[in-house]
């Protein structure tokens, strides 16, 4: 199973006084990891460089050494999340030139660390895909549905009460098995995430 980046996380690393400031985000388009790099441009626009790489599940990839030398920054970053399976992300490496050159093997240590301090610092976690249902019952019915989802592990996100009871519920593929089975309730499938 693929693993996602739950929240953002940023990582610092000083290397012969020049600084490597890491970031990296979860994204689901190449938009969103457009606009995350550009607002890193912004903020860092004195930056000697500005290092990204993105990677989505539509096997999407992108990647930038930014002016430094060809095969030292933008690829080490990428490798970081390909070798942990890392899906739908971006990670920006700004790095602010210290005077001392850092050679090839020594850009590479210094851009891979950084970026795997950033991704430490977000907490991969294994992604499940789910899909959200509509699932509607009676009120007579509507305890018990609601103590089978929270049984099974269900997410209700949203309720709506008229004539029946209507439900939008998450529910994970891996625990899909007897909510498809129902039986006291119909549902139809709204959309897979």
């Amino acid at each position: 199973m693929p693993l996602i980046l739950p929240k953002p996380g940023t990582y610092v690393l000083e290397e012969k006084r020049s600084k490597f400031l890491a970031y990296c985000a979860p994204v689901t388009t190449e938009e969103e990891a457009r606009q995350v790099l550009e607002k890193i441009r912004a903020e860092h626009r004195d930056a000697s460089h500005n290092v990204y790489a993105y990677g989505l599940r539509c096997n999407t990839i992108r990647f930038s050494d930014d002016g430094e030398p060809q095969g030292t920054a933008g690829m080490p970053v990428l490798t970081v999340f390909q070798k942990t399976g890392i899906v739908d992300f971006v990670c920006v490496v700004t790095r602010y030139f210290g005077g001392t050159l850092l050679g090839a093997g020594g850009l590479v240590r210094a851009y891979t660390k950084a970026a795997k301090g950033a991704m430490e610092a977000a907490g991969p976690e294994v992604h499940f895909s789910s899909k959200l249902y509509r699932v509607a019952c009676g009120y007579p019915q509507l305890d018990k549905v609601k103590y089978q989802f929270g049984k099974w592990g269900l997410e209700i996100l949203e309720a709506t009460y008229t004539n029946h009871c209507e439900l939008t519920v998450r529910v994970r593929d891996d625990l899909a098995a007897p909510f498809l089975q129902g039986g006291f309730y119909t549902y139809e499938c709204i959309r897979e995430q």
